[in-house]
C-alpha cells in the first residue's frame, strides 16, 4: 500500500478511503487513499430512471461543472428517458478480511488515527450511451487492484481478467459513504470487525473510535 498523501489519481472510485464533506445542494468527496487487493469484491449494479431528487442533484452536479442544463441540450423527451446507475459494494465481508491483510497495514493505521475517514461504499452516475449498452448486458461487476497498483472497476467475462471501466467515463454525482467498527483480534491487536453503513451503530463489543476498546485482558478483570 503505498503512502495515502501520494495516489496517483485523485479520481474516487467505490472502495476509496478519504473525507466526504456534504451540504443541503452539495456533496463531496476528497480521496486520500485505497486498499490494495488480492481478489476480486462483488459490486451490484441497478438501473434506475433518472427523475425528482437525483435528477436535481444530477443537474447541480452538472452546474458545478459549468455544464449548461439538460433542457439546452436535449428536448423533452430525451430528458425522460434518462438513466442512471447505482453501483454498490455488495461483499463487504470479504473487503474487510482484504483490509485486515498486512499488505494494508498502513492504510488501517491512518483509519485508527484519523476518524473522519470513511469508505465510499456506494456511488450514483450516468455514462455514454456506449459504456450503457455494457452495463445493461453486465451479469457482474467487481473491484480488484490493477497492474498498476490502483482500485479499478470491471465488468466481469468481457476479457479474460475482465474489462476495466475508465473512470473518467463515470459522471459520479452523488455517493454514499460507510464507517468502520473496531474490534480486538486474538493476540488483542486491533482489527476492523464490519463496515458500517449509514445510519448504523456499531453492534456488540465493537467499537467506532478504536481508542476505546477494551485492552485489558480478561485475566486482570475483577
Amino acid at each position: 500500500m503505498r503512502q495515502m498523501q501520494k495516489v496517483q489519481s485523485q479520481v474516487p472510485v467505490l472502495g476509496s478511503i478519504g473525507k466526504h464533506q456534504s451540504s443541503l445542494f452539495k456533496k463531496s468527496f476528497q480521496k486520500t487513499g485505497e486498499p490494495e487487493l488480492d481478489r476480486p469484491i462483488s459490486v451490484t449494479i441497478e438501473t434506475v430512471p433518472l427523475s425528482g431528487k437525483m435528477k436535481a442533484r444530477y443537474e447541480k452536479y452538472r452546474e458545478h461543472l459549468g455544464l449548461p442544463p439538460l433542457a439546452v441540450t436535449m428536448d423533452s423527451t430525451q430528458i425522460n428517458k434518462l438513466l442512471y446507475y447505482n453501483l454498490k459494494i455488495s461483499n463487504l465481508v470479504h473487503l474487510v478480511e482484504e483490509l485486515n491483510q498486512q499488505k494494508n497495514a498502513a492504510l488501517k493505521e491512518y483509519l485508527q488515527e484519523d476518524m473522519e475517514l470513511v469508505l465510499l461504499s456506494s456511488m450514483s452516475v450516468v455514462v455514454d450511451q456506449t459504456l450503457s449498452q455494457e452495463l445493461d448486458k453486465a451479469e457482474k461487476l467487481y473491484l480488484n487492484t490493477d497492474s498498476d497498483g490502483d482500485l479499478s472497476l470491471y465488468i466481469e467475462g468481457s476479457a479474460p481478467n475482465g474489462k476495466a471501466i475508465k473512470q473518467s467515463s463515470l459522471e459520479i454525482f452523488d455517493f454514499q459513504r460507510a464507517n468502520f467498527c473496531w474490534k480486538l483480534d486474538k493476540r488483542g491487536r486491533t482489527a476492523i470487525a464490519q463496515i458500517l453503513i449509514d445510519g448504523t451503530t456499531c453492534p456488540g463489543s465493537t467499537k467506532a473510535n478504536p481508542k476505546k476498546l477494551n485492552r485489558t485482558p480478561d485475566y486482570l478483570k475483577l
